[in-house]
């Protein structure tokens, strides 16, 4: 018995040690914000590791992950967010200023930043080449140059990284520029999935470990393959299949699948081969299908997005600030046609289109059956305004802001995952259209078909 007794007790020490060895340690050393929480979320389910205070200086938290992966360090209503490689037993050092966080002393944090810039900064510095020119091999040489420079890197650093972090950072690589390119190919130049320009996809590993940290990538090349052996891709069931077929573990399988419906619910413009798949009845039976998938928290919301921001559908009665910071609410526009533009000063296609939405919301000014809502959601009431009074100094339409309103129930509600979009509401608050194309002939075109259903 004392035997019996004396071995649950190695096992317990044994469990609390391995447990214990899984754990993060979050230090805030220095803070000269203005702000009093910081944020470490999972870089795709966007599910909250850990909440702690910006005060006191020194102390320290903890939590808990089951393997290394991908965090991102971010505190509400600042704009800057950092990666962070969460790694059991790791011990990060944060620093914050007045619009920055870094994380001192590590080399793993420091190249996962890098990696995700470096790729941006391809975006800026290439721009013509990339979205003008209609050469797609001069496009795939760019990226497979940024992919050796980076590689070169990461070797450099080598011997400072421990296994995972180098395999994470590694997968991070090629990812982050196989997924540009695989949607640069799949939807911006929609080259045939047989195309040589693909041949990379070969590369990609459909078992890989760190594949949850950017799990687009195989499921792009999931597609690529799938179109590659028929011509369409016929219902939900068809894809869902193979992504088992071709995914032995069965975790990634379960993750897989419920990351692909909630992609193609939110982000519908990145998967142009499955988007008139999904209709309400389409999504309620795969919701049936999947509703014991263990990662169908990633679906859930989505989904009530979906279902809250259908044609037909009542719009929610959200909340908006004028440039006074007094209130205003869908609700008060009853009796008019309502266009709601949402955008943000930092979003290139937003400010690309706003010269045609103020043109329509100049032609509409003083029509009292109509009314022009460009909501922007800034998480700075302060760039919004100076960019508003500079752009719109007649004050055409009716400027709002809701401060990080992606993120809010606005957000949610509206299905809010990329912007710009574009809303059409008819005269009882009752969605028309959730997913208008951009300001246009047609988009008055629509406007003036809902004016002639007034009486006289």
């Amino acid at each position: 018995m004392r035997g019996i007794i004396l071995l649950v007790f190695i096992c317990l020490i044994f469990l609390s040690s391995c447990e214990e060895r899984k754990v993060v340690s979050i230090i805030i050393e220095g803070n000269s914000s203005d702000y009093d929480s910081l944020y470490i979320v999972d870089i795709y389910s966007g599910q909250t590791l850990l909440k702690m205070p910006l005060e006191p200086i020194g102390k320290e938290y903890k939590f808990q992950i089951q393997e290394t992966s991908l965090g991102e360090i971010a505190i509400k209503g600042l704009e800057s967010t950092y990666l962070t490689v969460l790694r059991p037993e790791a011990k990060k050092i944060v620093v914050i200023d007045s619009n920055t966080i870094r994380v001192e002393q590590s080399i793993a944090d420091s190249l996962a930043n890098y990696l995700w810039k470096s790729t941006n900064l391809m975006f800026s510095q290439h721009d013509k080449v990339i979205f003008a020119e209609d050469d797609p091999w001069k496009v795939r040489g760019l990226f497979d140059s940024l992919v050796q420079v980076r590689e070169d890197q990461l070797m450099h650093f080598e011997s400072q990284l421990t296994e995972e972090e180098l395999g994470l950072l590694t997968f991070q690589n090629k990812a982050r520029a196989y997924s540009f390119l695989m949607f640069y190919g799949r939807i911006i130049k929609e080259i045939s999935p047989e195309d040589g320009f693909f041949g990379f996809v070969k590369d990609i590993e459909n078992e890989n470990i760190y594949t949850k940290s950017l799990p687009n990538t195989l499921l792009y090349k999931y597609e690529i393959e799938l179109l590659s052996e028929r011509d369409s891709i016929e219902n939900l069931g068809i894809f869902l299949d193979y992504i088992e077929k071709n995914t032995k573990t069965e975790d990634l399988q379960h993750f897989l699948k419920a990351v692909y419906l909630k992609e193609v619910i939110e982000n519908p413009s990145y998967w142009r081969p499955h988007e008139k798949l999904f209709t309400s009845t389409t999504i309620k039976e795969a919701l049936l299908q999947e509703s014991k998938n263990p990662y169908a928290f990633l679906i859930d919301r989505a989904s009530s997005s979906f279902f809250s921001s259908q044609s037909g559908v009542k719009g929610f009665d959200f909340k908006a600030n004028r440039f006074d910071g007094s209130e205003i609410k869908l609700s008060d526009f009853k009796g008019k046609i309502v266009v709601i533009d949402t955008w943000a000063t930092w979003c290139g296609p937003c400010i690309q289109h706003r010269p045609n939405m103020l043109e329509i919301a100049k032609k509409y000014e003083n029509n009292p059956r109509v009314a022009i809502l460009m909501i922007s959601i800034d998480q700075s009431k302060e760039k919004w305004l100076n960019y508003v009074q500079k752009t719109n100094p007649d004050q055409f339409g009716m400027e709002l802001h809701i401060p990080d309103g992606m993120n809010t129930e606005f957000g949610d509600m509206y299905l809010i995952k990329s912007i710009p979009k574009y809303f059409l509401i008819d005269q009882n608050g009752i969605i028309l259209n959730s997913d208008l194309l951009e300001p246009s002939i047609g988009m008055e075109q629509l406007i003036e078909n809902e004016l002639k259903k007034f009486p006289g």
